[in-house]
């Protein structure tokens, strides 16, 4: 079970946050019809089904829409077809009433939650680490099982949490074990956010070069384009380490990468998960991050032929939808999110405190192959059920994301034989 105490470091919770944890119900927050419906979903396909409703907040305008937009258009377009192949039981599912943009901003976020909270099931998906650590008081109070859209360890020790995929600590961790069991690395550097992302990560790669015995070198860096990356560029090409591990967003990619192989720099680039975006194919960067940037996913791309993926395309390409990996988590994240709906409806739990206490008895769910083996197992604790492997991808010009399969669950051995006790960014 995951611990109930930790909160990572996040007990100095905003003042939005203390805001909306005192607006909870005065029957302690178990709004048990609060989200189904006996009533058909406003777009339902058969109207003698009721409605579970989803709630969804994320980023469809900021720095970080790229990501977000595609995510929930992969998750409707799954739940379209969970809806058109009979629902779940007696229901049929929405994930379009109560979508809401943050535009990655923390008050919003809060703004946003509290806007939906009382229409909602749960929280299935909650873009950014800080956004949703400021309103998990509230959640839980109100007894809303959230699903963040993002890969932060602290998901690990968080009561109410599903989170899916591997953390950017274990994720980074495997890059490094990458470059040296591929690269003969003997010297990495890590180019990150600050923060409990960029943070999170650079803190796994540490972990990993001290167990591989390799030098190590942190670079933070902030947002922007080439301009606002001179300071680290040229500290990459002072130092020329054999690999560099990239964690920013896919912006700082293309110019990170762009600019130190255009100036010399014979190194190797592997990027944390949120690093890739489809558009840079169409950058000046792109023969560079072709010759010498990895991507790591929690996800294979989406040409991938996983029964998920095959299943997915089908869907995606009825809709006329545009290839784009992040689809393709949306869509995958929404797999395990099925499976706690299904064993609800099963039990007969479909409630708030249901699922609440349901996430903790889930022993894995099937994605169709999208996740590794033992996916969507929330049973034992943190370090019998944390995810560890990733998915490593190569660039390669004609794939429809620009992505292709080089190395299929790739898992280290630091991240192998890591014990978990707290959040990585606040070790």
């Amino acid at each position: 079970m995951k611990s109930k105490t930790l909160r990572s470091g996040v007990a100095g919770l905003s003042a939005i946050a203390l805001v909306l944890a005192g607006c909870g119900r005065d029957d302690g927050g178990d709004t048990e019809v609060a989200g189904v419906t006996e009533e058909p979903c406003p777009e339902a396909i058969d109207d003698s089904k009721g409605c579970i409703y989803l709630g969804a907040i994320t980023d469809l305008t900021g720095p970080f829409s790229p990501i977000g937009a595609p995510m929930i258009e992969g998750s409707q377009a799954y739940w379209q077809n969970v809806n058109e192949n009979g629902g779940i039981g007696d229901y049929e599912v929405d994930m379009v009433t109560h979508v809401r943009d943050n535009a990655y901003n923390e008050t919003t976020h809060s703004q946003e939650y509290r806007e939906i909270r009382d229409q909602v099931l749960m929280l299935a998906h909650s873009m950014g680490t800080a956004h949703t650590n400021g309103i998990l008081d509230d959640t839980r109070q109100q007894n809303i099982v959230t699903v963040p859209a993002s890969l932060g360890s602290n998901w690990l020790f968080e009561e109410g949490v599903m989170e899916f995929g591997t953390s950017y600590c274990a994720e980074a961790m495997n890059m490094v074990d990458y470059a040296v069991d591929n690269f003969d690395a003997t010297s990495v550097g890590a180019v990150h956010f600050p923060g409990d992302y960029g943070d999170d990560a650079a803190n796994g790669a540490r972990i990993a070069a001290e167990e591989r015995g390799v030098e190590f070198t942190q670079y933070t860096t902030a947002p922007g384009g080439t301009d606002e990356q001179t300071a680290v560029i040229q500290r990459i090409l002072a130092d020329q380490p054999d690999v560099v591990i990239l964690s920013t967003s896919a912006i700082e990619t293309g110019a990170i990468v762009g600019a130190t192989v255009a100036q010399g720099f014979e190194g190797q680039f592997i990027g944390s998960t949120p690093t890739w975006s489809a558009g840079l194919m169409g950058s000046q960067a792109a023969p560079a991050l072709e010759a010498r940037y990895l991507h790591a996913g929690a996800v294979a791309p989406w040409g991938h032929d996983s029964e998920g993926h095959i299943e997915m395309r089908e869907v995606a390409e009825s809709m006329g939808t545009e290839p784009d990996d992040w689809f393709v988590l949306g869509w995958g994240a929404s797999s395990v999110i099925h499976g706690l709906l299904e064993q609800a409806v099963e039990n007969d739990e479909l409630t708030r405190s249901g699922l609440y206490e349901s996430v903790d008895t889930l022993t894995g769910v099937d994605t169709g192959g999208m996740f590794d083996e033992g996916a969507g197992d929330y049973s034992g604790d943190v370090n019998e059920n944390a995810s560890r492997s990733s998915i490593i991808n190569r660039i390669e010009p004609g794939s429809p994301t620009g992505l292709v399969l080089e190395e299929e669950w790739y898992e280290g051995p630091t991240a192998a034989d890591f014990e978990y006790t707290e959040a990585c960014y606040l070790m």
